[in-house]
């Protein structure tokens, strides 16, 4: 009998998203994605700090919560503050698994993802509906002594949780009580 470690053999694999600021573009583990819209799951997001090393995984040290930051890790390299936030676009990432999570901490990605939770948090309470977001194009701009471009996602409308978002593999499945039905078949994410 041949070892099975769930995920077709890939163990703890999450599918990722990651936004290209050299491009302005997105791609996945199989190449370019066309995220032109998709739910973000902003009631999960994670902050914390993260460490890119040439060649490795990246390392982070999350905070307890938005309100608690972690302290600064030590050591070498260039810890800079990042966030983890998981996207749903059937249509970018397939029916297979139409989740995949987007970590970074790049300047252009930071600063579109502050304002995208500052315009999430200005909309106030939605009774539980989470975020449909379209990605229009960036906008290139200096950071420091360099450049990049910042992605522009804005928010275009609500729609009741997908239960597609109710496992992050993390946190673990939220309690029947509190998820939200699915969206209908129709979405175009």
């Amino acid at each position: 009998m041949p070892l099975s470690f769930g995920n077709g053999g890939s163990g703890n694999y999450k599918p990722y998203v990651k936004y290209m600021a050299s491009t302005s573009s997105w791609a996945n583990r199989d190449g370019a994605v066309n995220l032109s819209k998709a739910v973000f799951d902003l009631a999960k997001i994670k902050t914390g700090w993260c460490l890119f090393t040439e060649g490795g995984a990246p390392e982070w040290v999350m905070d307890a919560s938005l309100e608690a930051p972690a302290a600064r890790p030590d050591g070498e390299g260039q810890w800079k503050r990042g966030f983890k936030v998981c996207i749903m676009s059937k249509s970018a990432f397939g029916e297979e698994e139409p989740v995949a999570e987007w970590a970074t901490n790049g300047a252009g990605a930071t600063m579109s993802i502050q304002q995208l939770y500052s315009d999430y948090e200005a909309a106030g309470d939605k009774g539980g509906q989470v975020p449909v977001v379209e990605f229009s194009g960036a906008v290139p701009t200096k950071v420091g002594k360099g450049s990049t471009t910042i992605p522009t996602l804005k928010i275009v409308s609500w729609i009741d949780r997908p239960s597609e978002l109710d496992d992050d593999g993390e946190t673990g499945a939220l309690p029947s009580s509190i998820a939200q039905p699915a969206a209908s078949a129709d979405d175009e994410f």
